[in-house]
């Protein structure tokens, strides 16, 4: 579904992403872990064009996203075109980014998407919420809608970008449920998160950034219990505690 190669990225002198190659099947969750800093919100940026990269290529469905080739040659594509390709890339971000002037079945509707907003509140299940305000709902709420309005496109993949790290403790709950119903369902995901009891029990591959580098990936099993790098050991000592 998504395929990585040799990507860089830098934001002036600092270079964030450095020769990032991933390959993500798809029906497939794969989560990335890693340090503040390390690279992991621009990189899922740089899926879906909101980034450009500097160098290297990055293809969903078999699509080079942002660019056209000719011959060795990329050529930026019109944001017209760049638009169409992110409708079929749902993208979840840490703030829920809802409208509050308007209703969650609202927010919803505003995707145009050819889902029915009132199903997709139901798959969240936030039906009996479908005319409350983003104020009138908790956290989790508020983000369970945004899922939702980015499942309303019915994308080929969804992105998430930390969508717990805003929410109270007590709501996380709620969001990761969700979450595990659309890895059942087969959704193709990429999942940037601190939760590694998720990682652990949902995901097909993780992956440890560090630096802008993939410094480990493997089946959880594997990275979460036996990491083979000294820098995931590391960060997995104090993330575990």
């Amino acid at each position: 579904m998504i395929e990585i190669r040799g990507v860089h990225k830098s934001f002036g002198s600092l270079a964030v992403l450095r020769d990032v190659s991933l390959s993500v099947p798809a029906g497939s969750v794969t989560v990335i872990l890693g340090p503040s800093g390390s690279g992991k919100s621009t990189l899922l940026r740089c899926i879906n064009h909101l980034e450009k990269v500097d160098r290297g290529t990055v293809r969903v469905d078999g699509e080079l996203i942002g660019y056209r080739q000719d011959g060795d040659k990329l050529h930026e594509l019109p944001e017209r075109l760049v638009l169409k390709q992110r409708a079929g890339i749902g993208f979840v971000f840490q703030t829920f980014n809802l409208f509050p002037h308007m209703t969650a079945l609202e927010n919803v509707n505003e995707a145009r998407g050819p889902r029915d907003a009132l199903q997709l509140l139901d798959r969240v299940g936030l039906a009996g919420k479908a005319h409350a305000y983003p104020r009138q709902l908790s956290g989790g709420q508020q983000q369970r809608v945004a899922i939702a309005r980015a499942l309303a496109l019915d994308p080929k993949l969804v992105l998430f970008d930390e969508p717990t790290s805003a929410l109270d403790p007590e709501l996380v709950g709620e969001v990761l449920d969700v979450m595990r119903d659309l890895a059942r369902a087969g959704t193709t995901m990429v999942v940037v998160t601190h939760e590694i009891g998720f990682a652990r029990e949902v995901a097909d591959t993780v992956v440890f950034l560090d630096g802008g580098r993939i410094v480990e990936q493997g089946p959880p099993a594997e990275v979460l219990d036996n990491p083979q790098h000294e820098r995931t050991r590391a960060f997995l000592s104090k993330v575990l505690v």
